[in-house]
């Protein structure tokens, strides 16, 4: 009886974590079938339960990716991209501009008490249009807000953007 209420208690449980167990103390209770059910489970689609506006949201991040308009660089072995910058290969019509210490000008920014999070991109100059439909295409649709002297990305997105940046030659 003790081990039929194991056998009750395990199947509402994970049965990829219980797999060994299953096999050692069941195994000459139990027929293959009945294993093979709790073992290999199909996956629930729980996206009928969220919020419309929550379903909207991860609709538009997992997307998938479109390709990108400019041609992006090697890194040289060792990399140096970080210190100096390799330097554009074809016309962009945008620029951005390194800080005074030679650094990329993309900062994380926590705002209200950190419930949101942003990545922000200064000193870009140029066609900001472009910048943002080619930015968009690296940071998986997620939202992009334009503001006076910066660009302001939803999410936690600095080493993509740098490392997208770099590659393009800044």
């Amino acid at each position: 009886a003790s081990s039929l209420s194991s056998y009750r208690s395990l199947t509402n449980m994970s049965s990829y974590f219980y797999k060994s167990f299953i096999k050692n103390n069941f195994t000459h209770k139990l027929p293959d079938s009945v294993i093979e059910k709790m073992i290999v489970r199909k996956p629930v689609d729980r996206n009928h339960k969220l919020h419309p506006r929550v379903r909207k949201i991860i609709n538009k991040t997992t997307q998938p990716p479109e390709p990108l308009t400019y041609k992006l660089r090697e890194l040289p072995n060792p990399d140096t991209t970080f210190s100096e910058p390799m330097g554009t290969q074809e016309e962009l019509p945008f620029e951005v501009h390194r800080t005074n210490f030679g650094n990329l000008p993309v900062y994380s920014e926590y705002k209200s008490s950190g419930m949101r999070k942003l990545t922000v991109v200064r000193r870009l100059y140029g066609d900001i249009d472009a910048f943002k439909k080619e930015l968009s295409k690296i940071v998986s649709n997620s939202d992009i807000y334009e503001k006076t002297g910066r660009i302001e990305v939803k999410g936690i997105h600095v080493e993509k953007i740098n490392l997208w940046l770099r590659r393009l030659g800044f």
